[in-house]
């Protein structure tokens, strides 16, 4: 298993710094009760780096000199004595006020995980202190709407602490570990907007998130994070096959862009936005990026994989299905309805 460390923080909306509607952290502990919790600057990049903070335990003002908060290192890499450790994915999760349940919220890929807390002298996080230290450009922050993945807590989950690790105290890793395998599958294979990277993102996960309705039905929203996720692979799977087929060398663009794949169709460069439904494919749902992106660019195409069967919820599996490929697709021809948008395809 690789090297992995789940953190408890408190629940916000960018961890940037203290800004208008995102005052401070809400929940993590009683420090943050009174207080701004260090993680408010857990994905604030500074001189290339991000330092992560979360509180392992908070030890009474007498023992603090003596016996230092800290973070047991051994119980990450089995038998490790050093005084930091490299490579490790930190995992952040936190308590949603509203809808509760305790979801992750974002995710250092590869990060330096320090025993000890770290004294910082950055005006720009008001010198608090860190445990975390990873490179810019190596996080993921969910967007509010997306954080659906929900972690178990009492025994056998992520407990009551602040820290969870994978491995007992005796360096065994944990019997009750399935649910661990689980949230290691979420974060490799979280494909949607990062609101870290691209903080405009956002605003598309929160439009997507709230479309709901019978207009909204018929494009093809799909409620249910699992399926949505698993229907968006196989409509990208189709579509690159397809491409592919027709030799238009399809290019990945891994969701940092209002369209998915970029090829090469009469020497011309061609952006290609794929959606996947279960519905009949006669309309589709598109974030505000989306839609401008289309309205800006004549060398447009939309694929469309329509009409899939899906089984299962937990771990649904997606076949069947058939497409629409427009190219070109001029986004004026059909029906653009602004609820975060639903464009119809013209009869």
């Amino acid at each position: 298993m690789a090297l992995v460390l789940f953190a408890r923080v408190g629940w916000m909306h960018w961890y940037r710094g203290p800004q208008t509607g995102d005052e401070k952290p809400v929940g993590g502990g009683k420090y943050n009760k009174e207080s701004l919790g260090h993680e408010a600057y857990n994905f604030l990049p500074l001189n290339g780096k991000l330092l992560g903070y979360f509180q392992p335990r908070l030890q009474p003002a007498d023992l603090r000199d003596k016996n230092p908060s800290n973070v047991a290192l051994e119980r990450i890499q089995a038998g490790f004595t050093g005084e930091s450790l490299p490579d490790v994915l930190t995992v952040f999760f936190a308590t949603d006020p509203e809808r509760g349940g305790q979801r992750i919220v974002g995710w250092f890929r590869s990060s330096k995980v320090y025993r000890y807390a770290q004294e910082s002298n950055l005006k720009a996080r008001q010198r608090f202190s860190y445990f975390i230290e990873a490179a810019e450009g190596d996080e993921v922050l969910v967007p509010e709407d997306r954080r659906e993945f929900v972690l178990p807590g009492g025994k056998g989950g992520v407990g009551t602490a602040n820290v969870c690790y994978v491995l007992e105290a005796d360096g065994k890793p944990k019997r009750t570990s399935k649910w661990i395998s689980e949230a290691l599958e979420y974060v490799s294979s979280y494909a949607l907007e990062n609101a870290s990277q691209d903080p405009a993102s956002a605003k598309d996960a929160a439009i997507s998130g709230s479309i709901s309705g019978t207009i909204d039905q018929a494009a093809g929203f799909q409620s249910n994070p699992r399926i949505r996720k698993a229907i968006e692979d196989y409509a990208m799977a189709w579509a690159e096959k397809h491409l592919a087929k027709l030799g238009y060398a399809p290019r990945d663009t891994h969701k940092n862009k209002p369209y998915d794949f970029v090829c090469v169709i009469d020497g011309a460069e061609v952006f290609v936005e794929v959606k996947g439904m279960q519905d009949a494919g006669k309309a589709v749902s598109l974030t505000p990026r989306e839609a401008e992106h289309a309205k800006k660019n004549t060398n447009c195409a939309l694929f469309i994989v329509h009409s899939v069967t899906v089984k299962g919820k937990r771990k649904p599996s997606v076949s069947g299905g058939k497409m629409i490929f427009l190219r070109p697709w001029d986004i004026t021809k059909g029906t653009l309805k602004a609820r975060g948008f639903v464009f119809t395809l013209p009869v």
